[in-house]
């Protein structure tokens, strides 16, 4: 169990030390902006076509609770 611990310690000390790094000499490719934007529509899109296909059973909670606090 003392590995387990140590292994596990050792990457969360890791990941939390990456987000400390001062210079990161990286260079960003004109494109990654449409990369993300790209990715941020894709998520609004799938988010729209979840509520349009589960929309009926929102409704029905929605409407549901509605009438009982009524």
């Amino acid at each position: 169990m003392n590995l387990r611990f140590s292994i596990i310690s050792g990457t969360l000390l890791f990941t939390f030390f990456q987000f400390f790094v001062l210079d990161a000499y990286a260079y960003l490719d004109p494109t990654i902006g449409m990369t993300i934007m790209q990715a941020i529509i894709g998520a609004l899109v799938g988010a729209g076509i979840v509520l349009k296909v589960y929309w009926t059973k929102i409704k029905l909670v929605l409407f549901e609770r509605k009438s009982k606090n009524d």
